[in-house]
């Protein structure tokens, strides 16, 4: 008896890992060229503490980068989906508040653009994507270990 192919599966894990890998590789470098920047957007939405907003503003874009190289790589790829999967909540999460809260801002989720409420909602569905998408890649790429023999 052959095994089920699982070929076109695996090509959608890792083609869902790569986009999710490039979106997340290029916010954190776009973070890391404007650090200030990211910092002032950062302090817009009024969640976190004014001591934490540099040191999130430095934290957070080598956390993206190294989310999206672990999404490369086959052996790291679930902690790299689970890691982008919580993250995303997060990102989700601010939004929100800042849209219920009536805020007007620019996220600094990729580079600085100026303040506009579409763009926040269109920031709000891309998390939601990236969110299912990470879990996609998260419920799809569980490793078999080898049968061991008795």
């Amino acid at each position: 008896m052959m095994p089920p192919d699982n070929s076109g599966r695996n090509y959608a894990v890792l083609a869902v890992s790569i986009a999710v890998a490039a979106v997340f590789i290029y916010a954190g470098i776009d973070k890391i060229r404007d650090p200030l920047q990211f910092a002032d957007s950062t302090a817009a939405f009024a969640i976190v503490p004014a001591v934490f907003i540099n040191l999130f503003a430095l934290g957070l874009p080598p956390f993206e980068l190294a989310c999206g190289v672990l999404l490369l790589a086959p052996p790291t790829r679930r902690v790299g989906a689970l890691a982008v999967a919580v993250i995303s909540v997060m990102f989700f999460t601010a939004l929100a508040s800042a849209l219920l809260r009536g805020l007007t801002l620019d996220c600094g989720c990729f580079g600085v653009g100026a303040p506009s409420r579409p763009r926040m909602w269109l920031e709000l569905a891309l998390d939601v994507a990236l969110f299912s998408g990470a879990m996609f890649v998260y419920l799809r790429s569980i490793t078999r270990l080898p049968a061991q023999a008795p």
